[in-house]
């Protein structure tokens, strides 16, 4: 029940007193159907308050009657202001659309003020998505590209990870002159800048890429990367001076299977960093080169639901092993997906965060699906895992529907010291917020917040819960980019009917604008609760034409804010600077253990001031086929001193993980070492 409805619930037990005056009648009226739209099954209190009514007039059976007229009227009065709030936009001089308006048809005006600035040429960014040609209806084509932020040579400054596609098997003709297909790294100067290092570094040739999670596997002090690819996933192993090794077959990481979001997590407490993919589908009969939908002369991409579901995959990291015939111990990993209880469950897995959801400090996985209910993979501390999404809420909608899931932000919306999550959804569904009612347990809050009325009639990928203002409270940005072409009326997956092709498109830039859709930017209100900023604050973000996939958020500029960055299918990736006027002040986390010689990734944080607490996580992997800077940072609002900080360490022994350290001043970066801070009891 929600907060609301528990509210009338204690108003309306019994013992109360009715006022029957009839402005009282109509107030307890309103009460009724908002306990009832709130509450979205049974409501005793409300229906505790009826029969009061009824039985303290002689004449309750009139009563009842113009109680359910007034109850049915209100309710559809607010069902019709849905669907007003809903209804699609009408723009004059447009011609009128039988499927999702056209970007390029309908931009937005001019934004209030520009608080994200699109800074892609100033900091030197070039790189662009090559997929294609397209013509071939490839479907990774349309799934995109990721992205990571990583000090990759401990200089102290961020640098860029972008992974890219590759020609497409069957795609005809020529790439423009200049492509490049391989995947790019670019160095971050101290003025803020990009320099461009991929030639160094060896990145091209390794596959037709996704997804990236970036994490110190080995434990020698530097971060390596593990890429998701369409058929066989890529480990580089960071060598210094931006050179990586790809080491994935030979440290046991053999398949060929779709990979998409990756996350780095050690799930057994042993001190190594294991991997857990989400794959996506598989396809014997096309090898995913085939349109879905085609209807005067427009072409679609396939839905998942066309091919087969496929099994996650988990790696056991077993360190540094002996190997015959190799004088130094060698990287290995152990694919564990059977043993650990994961190999009878398939679906079309898109992205997946490695967090503690159930609040035992081990580590859970959460992964959403296209168009299947999500799965909770909850830890059961002995190398297996129990599939829980139905009993801990987060496997479908309040409706009880399954939702084209894409991607997941991660973060305490409410401030209540356990940790929520959006999952962002295909257009004509609602990106959903689940909020965590402790212990794992979430309600489906997307109603109640707003989110289905802003958020309906897009198509979401990248999402990311960030304070982007330093008012305290977490922010929404989200990227979307559509699926199936504007205009053309299709379905949401497109059709169901199959048809190879080999299409001339002879403007690449106009046919990627026809899968554009719109930025949102969702703004806290300082209550836990959103509100649309999308025009007065969204800037050059909301105003981009592009079909956007991976958000990845970090600071590279040093300047104690959070920027974003966003890539687009088939075309170029978009870096927006921060220039939010500050509502308060900020802190900056790096939480190390310097045994590892690594980040503590899977470490939980909670900082206080005062009566003000904010918990968040070292949980780099989360939006969609990203890993963002792995520092974590508050918005504490106008504090302007930290108390103390509290840290549960994600290895070792539970009962000797949580640690005391001091606070101090704020707008600073702060390095937490363990083994420095005071040991606290498990229970504090």
């Amino acid at each position: 029940m929600s907060q609301f409805a528990s509210r009338q619930a204690k108003r309306f037990r019994p013992g109360y007193r009715f006022s029957l005056s009839l402005d009282t009648i109509l107030k307890h009226v309103g009460n009724f159907v908002r306990c009832r739209a709130a509450s979205r099954l049974s409501c005793p209190a409300c229906d505790y308050m009826i029969q009061k009514l009824q039985a303290a007039l002689p004449w309750g059976r009139i009563i009842g009657v113009l109680l359910v007229a007034i109850m049915v009227l209100s309710v559809s009065a607010l069902n019709l202001k849905t669907q007003i709030a809903n209804a699609p936009v009408k723009h004059a001089g447009v011609k009128k659309s039988t499927g999702y308006d056209c970007l390029k048809d309908a931009p937005l005006p001019e934004a209030d003020s520009r608080s994200l600035v699109d800074a892609t040429d100033e900091i030197g960014l070039t790189y662009s998505h090559a997929v294609g040609p397209v013509g071939t209806y490839y479907v990774p084509e349309s799934v995109g590209s990721g992205a990571a932020w990583s000090d990759f040579d401990n200089d102290g400054r961020l640098d860029l990870l972008l992974i890219n596609g590759e020609r497409s098997p069957q795609a005809k003709g020529d790439f423009p002159p200049g492509t490049r297909t391989g995947w790019a790294l670019y160095r971050g100067m101290a003025d803020g800048a990009l320099q461009d290092v991929s030639a160094q570094a060896g990145l091209d040739g390794l596959g037709f890429g996704m997804g990236c999670a970036v994490g110190d596997v080995d434990n020698d002090g530097d971060t390596d990367v593990y890429v998701t690819c369409v058929k066989q996933d890529r480990l580089l192993l960071n060598e210094g001076k931006f050179q990586f090794q790809d080491v994935a077959v030979a440290a046991g990481i053999v398949e060929t299977e779709w990979g998409t979001g990756v996350s780095f997590f050690d799930y057994d407490r042993d001190g190594l960093l294991d991997i857990v993919v989400a794959n996506y589908t598989h396809d014997d009969k096309y090898d995913h080169q085939t349109a879905c939908g085609f209807l005067k002369g427009i072409v679609s991409y396939c839905g998942p639901h066309k091919f087969s579901p496929t099994v996650d995959r988990l790696y056991h990291n077993d360190g540094l092993q002996l190997v015959d015939g190799v004088a130094e111990p060698q990287l290995h990993f152990a694919d564990v997906t059977a043993s650990a209880g994961m190999s009878e469950v398939t679906s079309y897995g898109f992205a997946v965060v490695t967090a503690d959801f159930t609040d035992d400090d081990w580590p859970d996985i959460l992964i959403a699906n296209d168009s299947q209910p999500n799965r909770l993979w909850v830890n059961q501390r002995n190398g297996t895992f129990l599939e829980q999404a139905v009993a801990f809420g987060v496997a479908v909608n309040a409706f009880g529907s399954a939702s084209g899931s894409m991607g997941i932000a991660f973060g305490d919306i409410d401030r209540n010291q356990s940790q929520d999550f959006v999952i962002s959804t295909l257009s004509t569904e609602s990106t959903i917020l689940f909020q965590s009612s402790g212990k794992g347990f979430f309600t489906d809050a997307t109603q109640l917040s707003g989110l289905n009325l802003w958020t309906r009639r897009h198509t979401g990928w990248g999402a990311a819960m960030i304070d982007l203002d330093h008012d305290g409270w977490l922010d929404l940005p989200l990227a979307n980019g559509l699926v199936i072409p504007c205009h053309s009326g299709f379905p949401p997956h497109g059709d169901d009917n199959f048809q190879v092709r080999s299409d001339s498109v002879q403007d690449s830039a106009d046919y990627w604008n026809d899968y554009a859709d719109r930025n949102l930017l969702l703004l806290s209100t300082g209550t836990g609760l959103l509100r649309d900023a999308t025009q007065d604050q969204g800037g050059d973000f909301t105003r981009a034409v592009g079909s956007a996939r991976c958000l990845l958020y970090g600071d590279p500029d040093e300047d104690g804010d959070i920027d974003l960055l966003v890539t687009n299918s088939g075309s170029r990736a978009r870096f927006y600077r921060n220039e939010f006027p500050k509502s308060g002040h900020w802190i900056r986390l790096r939480l190390l253990d310097m045994e590892r010689k690594r980040d503590a990734i899977g470490a939980r944080v909670t900082v206080e001031c005062g009566v003000d607490r904010w918990t968040a996580s070292v949980t780099p992997c989360t939006s969609f086929l990203a890993s963002h800077d792995v520092r974590v940072h508050f918005g504490v609002g106008t504090q302007t001193q930290i108390d103390r900080i509290i840290v549960r360490w994600p290895d070792g022994p539970v009962e000797e993980c949580v640690e005391e350290f001091a606070g101090g001043t704020v707008d600073r970066d702060l390095q937490i070492v363990r083994g420095h801070g005071k040991r606290l009891r498990e229970n504090q």
